[in-house]
């Protein structure tokens, strides 16, 4: 596909909607909830009272508006509503405690704060350590005594004059955080959701407007953000969204229900769905998944079994691919057709993407290196963290905190967060390869693994294991386990420990949370020692 890049002229919201609006497609709908359709002109026109809304509280262009609520037509609203008046949308995990909500409302500064029902006791907490935004709405009937958005919009005009913007304006923000440190707002300007949708929306994906699109991940992420919000709209795909989490079952009755042409998620997911559809038969299956064009997986390691699993019972590839906070969205991606298991595909047409190791020099091809990506939807600054800025962005890329490979045929391979390598024997282990192996064993559903010291303090892996139900831990069963994969990597790489536990702690959007693996190692090797010295 090509990698032409057509300049944006105004307002991003104005591109969004182009192809929709003053069309026979206006009409149709573009978000389905349980709730019923919105279509394109009446999503619009919700933006549009959004957008006086900002112009009547004297909410000025390039100010910050935060808003947590549900995936739905507020959420989309909000984000577009703020940016067609020129003001900053900044959405927020629904997931947060007090302590969170009261960091991002002081290091924005947002002028005004939108919040889901469920979330008025937290922020009610808030107000009692500091000073809440002047303007503060809520999402639903339970208001707590906040004002209500909907009463707020009802009688609003449904047109508004659209902020003419330049396309390296802020239009939103997003916070991304590591393990260690306090979150980081990402600057994103009206050119990144441009760049995105155009080339890996458009060219890479070929997203269009008879495409239904079903996303677990939430819409105040990037990954889901850019999969049900920016880019289905302008390609006037429909998407369908559900306030729900997005556990396996829940994720099946809607796919059953809606038949999508793209289903796109994380392998925790995938892993799930492919368990709950061996209880579901062959020609239900065939039918359901009939429409389905591909699907996509980011955010962590895809095993290769999975995808050959996947594709041997559904009859569809997933694409595994790489995106970050920082690059907006995806530039990395398997496409369809040609799959390479185990691989995060190649790089997006209109992209770049080194490996360099610490002093920012290229590595050969087939070792281990940082990766550096280098693109028009790249982020070029943290607020108000300039020494972060410095460390991670520079002439118009991101080293993004991973650990990749290429082989010969251009496909990248992640080996792990820079935070998250082993150095065993004196010898760099990559703990997505060990992961990759133990999930071909037949009994493994989800497993982890982080580097934890032996009592030579020398680090070996430790291996926490989530079974397929049914599946009893024994010894015996975590000893097969060890051989299958001794058979197949490098003795050193091999489990040193395995425990099996209920499940992993995960982030909001399914990212296995391997610093709170290694905080529980640490815990309970030291909880061990205590009970050694007390027993000698």
């Amino acid at each position: 596909m090509s990698s032409e890049l057509p300049p944006l002229r105004g307002n991003i919201v104005d591109y969004l909607f182009e192809p929709s609006l003053g069309s026979d497609l206006a009409s149709r709908a573009c978000l389905t909830t349980p709730e019923g359709d919105t279509s394109f002109q009446e999503l619009h026109e919700r933006c549009c009272q959004v957008g006086n809304l900002l112009g009547s509280l004297g909410i000025k262009p390039g100010e910050r508006v935060m808003f947590s609520v549900l995936d739905g037509v507020d959420f989309m609203s909000l984000f577009l509503g703020v940016m067609k008046v020129g003001a900053v949308s900044l959405p927020i995990n629904t997931f947060l405690t007090a302590k969170d909500y009261g960091y991002y409302l002081r290091d924005s500064q947002a002028r005004m704060l939108v919040i889901d029902e469920s979330l008025v006791p937290l922020i009610q907490q808030v107000s009692h350590t500091q000073e809440l935004p002047e303007h503060v709405f809520v999402t639903g009937k339970e208001t707590g005594g906040f004002r209500s958005l909907e009463d707020a919009l009802r009688d609003l005009p449904i047109h508004v004059p659209t902020c003419e913007c330049e396309p390296d304006d802020v239009a939103f923000w997003l916070y991304s955080s590591g393990s260690t440190g306090d979150p980081k707002g990402v600057l994103h300007t009206h050119a990144h959701i441009h760049a995105s949708c155009e080339l890996f929306g458009k060219n890479t994906l070929g997203i269009k407007e008879d495409d239904v699109i079903v996303c677990p991940p939430k819409m105040f992420f990037a990954y889901g953000l850019g999969f049900k919000v920016y880019m289905p709209l302008r390609a006037c795909a429909r998407v369908v969204a559900d306030a729900q989490p997005g556990r396996p079952q829940r994720v099946w009755e809607i796919i059953e229900q809606h038949r999508p042409t793209l289903l796109v998620a994380v392998p925790t997911i995938f892993s799930g769905l492919f368990e709950t559809l061996k209880h579901v038969d062959k020609e239900t299956i065939q039918h359901v998944f009939e429409p389905l064009r591909f699907c996509v997986s980011g955010g962590e390691v895809l095993a290769p079994s999975l995808v050959r699993a996947w594709k041997e019972l559904t009859g569809t590839d997933i694409l595994d691919g790489v995106g970050t906070t920082e690059m907006t969205h995806m530039f990395v991606i398997n496409r369809p057709g040609k799959v390479v298991p185990g691989s995060s595909g190649k790089v997006v047409d209109g992209y770049q993407v080194r490996l360099v190791d610490e002093n920012w020099k290229d590595v050969p091809c087939g070792e281990i290196g940082n990766m550096y990506a280098i693109g028009p939807s790249a982020a070029q600054q943290y607020w108000n963290k300039a020494e972060k800025t410095a460390a991670t962005m520079r002439d118009g890329g991101v080293l993004t905190g991973d650990k990749f490979y290429q082989d010969q045929d251009g496909n990248y391979f992640y080996v792990g967060r820079n935070d998250d390598m082993l150095r065993a024997g004196g010898i760099w282990v990559s703990p997505a390869e060990i992961e990759s192996t133990m999930l071909e064993h037949p009994d493994i559903a989800e497993c982890a693994v982080v580097g934890v010291e032996d009592e030579h303090r020398l680090v070996k892996p430790r291996a926490y294991v989530v079974l397929r139900d049914n599946v009893v831990p024994t010894s015996e069963l975590e000893q097969s386990i060890k051989e299958a994969v001794r058979s197949k990597l490098a003795h050193y790489k091999c489990p040193r420990w395995i425990e099996f536990v209920d499940s992993l702690p995960k982030t909001a959007t399914g990212k296995i949370q391997r610093f709170k693996l290694r905080e529980l190692a640490h815990s309970t090797k030291h909880g061990a020692a205590a009970d050694a010295r007390q027993s000698a």
